[in-house]
């Protein structure tokens, strides 16, 4: 939780930061209300940027923790944020660079598709239908959580739509999951922590991804479902990725934050479907 951090605080770092939880100083509460009520000086520097830090919480302003963070502890937002702010988001391409722009296509950037997901609803973009629509949806929340986003799905999407197509905080798991010892894809650490993947698209790769784009393309209607139900399933994990994530650096750094909770996955699943019906309603209407 926020509340409990204090390295965003100029001066503080991590051991000093240690030594207020040792202390007893547990929250931002904890730590202002030691002050002297009688000084009539104006407030230690301290004290006013606890007292901006609950501003900005309120406010929900992300981006403002996540560059005071830093990368390394920018998962901290996770907690306060996971409560239908944050967009996991992932899209899909077909295989040419971020700034090339296809014959009848009327902007540059190779998504195809691009699947978000809050907790509660789920959607999926696509190119040349309601793609354009993305960074007005986007707007409403706070953070965008991704997995080699900073390195993948970004390019794309500012190829498209231009760097400052999202205004907010952005936590892109791979290097955080890599933190904690959880390496290599996307796919491959889902299996490490017990993440299942229905068995229709359970071997399908970011190449079948592109081949069932230019199927589409070429008028195979019933490409499009396989590949949105797998690009909504590369956002939808992410959640529960993070929560994982989340737990185990509680666990390895001894930090007294609570835990996330668990996912639940009959939900997550009538979620899903409701956003691919919407989609293919839509689409072949």
């Amino acid at each position: 939780m926020l509340t409990r951090s204090f390295i965003h605080i100029t001066g503080i770092g991590p051991v000093r930061e240690r030594s207020y939880w040792a202390d007893g100083m547990l929250c931002w509460d904890d730590l202002l209300k030691g002050r002297d009520l009688f000084d009539q000086g104006p407030p230690p520097p301290i004290e006013q940027q606890l007292t901006l830090s609950r501003q900005k919480l309120a406010e929900g302003n992300a981006r403002w923790f996540e560059e005071r963070l830093g990368g390394s502890e920018a998962w901290r937002l996770a907690a306060d944020f996971d409560d239908g702010r944050i967009a996991f988001m992932d899209i899909e391409t077909d295989g040419a660079d971020a700034n090339v722009t296809r014959e009848g296509e009327d902007a540059p950037g190779g998504t195809t598709v691009c699947a978000v997901w809050d907790g509660s609803d789920a959607r999926v973009f696509l190119r040349n239908h309601d793609l354009h629509e993305l960074p007005d949806y986007l707007s409403k929340y706070k953070v965008l959580c991704t997995f080699n986003g900073k390195a993948f799905d970004l390019p794309y999407l500012e190829g498209r739509f231009g760097k400052g197509f999202f205004a907010g905080a952005h936590l892109d798991l791979r290097p955080i999951t890599a933190a904690v010892g959880l390496t290599g894809g996307l796919k491959k650490i889902e299996k490490q922590i017990g993440i299942e993947r229905p068995a229709d698209i359970r071997r399908y790769t970011g190449y079948d991804a592109v081949k069932l784009w230019g199927a589409f393309r070429r008028g195979r209607k019933d490409a499009l479902e396989p590949l949105a139900r797998y690009n909504l399933a590369d956002a939808v994990n992410l959640q529960a990725l993070l929560r994982v994530t989340y737990n185990w650096a509680l666990a390895h750094d001894e930090l007294p934050f609570r835990k996330l909770d668990s996912i639940d996955t009959g939900a997550v699943k009538d979620a899903t479907d409701r956003g691919i019906r919407t989609l293919m309603a839509g689409v072949l209407k």
